[in-house]
């Protein structure tokens, strides 16, 4: 019975092993820091105002909230809502965790006629500890690709939406050469019937 129990447990451990490994091959890989300074900003041939109001869209239709944007400053702010996990821990008892992301956008002119976003993203998460109610919270730099993809797909789309409702710039009518006016005589003929007779 002891060696049933022994091959369970070391198969228990050998099962473990081979799923850590395939577990972690599923986490996205960290960017660099050349690599998260180029997924951080992207650049868009409309004028600031337009790229302006399309991040703004862009964050709502992600779900962020409490957005707070600065028109003059170039500055959008939002973050996420997260749900609340309760989670026990042998010294303080029940607590509640919480994981927040929040974007922080500057837009600025890049050029005439364009415009470029910068964006960063941070997760915070935190933590209430049982019957002290204290909290604190982690913030930490977001260094993968995906959720950086995420945000500049849904601004491309506001982007291009906005443009394509754009009106048209307006055409000045092209005027027709005018012709110099050439002056023209005409000579009256002369009448038979009034003329003088010599």
């Amino acid at each position: 019975m002891n060696r049933n129990i022994l091959m369970a447990a070391a198969l228990a451990v050998g099962t473990t092993s081979f799923a850590a490994p395939a577990m972690a091959e599923q986490k996205p890989p960290e960017l660099t820091p050349a690599q998260l300074s180029e997924a951080q900003s992207e650049s868009y041939a409309v004028p600031v105002n337009t790229a302006f109001s399309a991040s703004i869209a862009a964050l709502q239709s992600l779900g962020y909230v409490d957005i707070t944007a600065s028109k003059d400053a170039g500055t959008i702010s939002g973050q996420t809502e997260a749900k609340g996990k309760i989670f026990y821990n042998i010294l303080w008892g029940f607590g509640k965790k919480k994981l927040t992301q929040k974007a922080s956008l500057l837009i600025e002119e890049y050029g005439a006629g364009q415009s470029l976003v910068r964006l960063n993203l941070h997760v915070t998460e935190s933590k209430q500890r049982g019957l002290f109610g204290t909290a604190f919270s982690d913030g930490k730099l977001v260094t993968v690709a995906e959720p950086y993809d995420t945000f500049f797909t849904a601004l491309k789309a506001e982007v291009d939406r906005r443009a394509a409702a754009a009106p048209a710039p307006a055409t000045m009518p092209v005027a027709a050469p005018v012709a110099a006016d050439t002056p023209t005589t005409t000579e009256a003929p002369a009448s038979a019937a009034g003329s003088p007779q010599r």
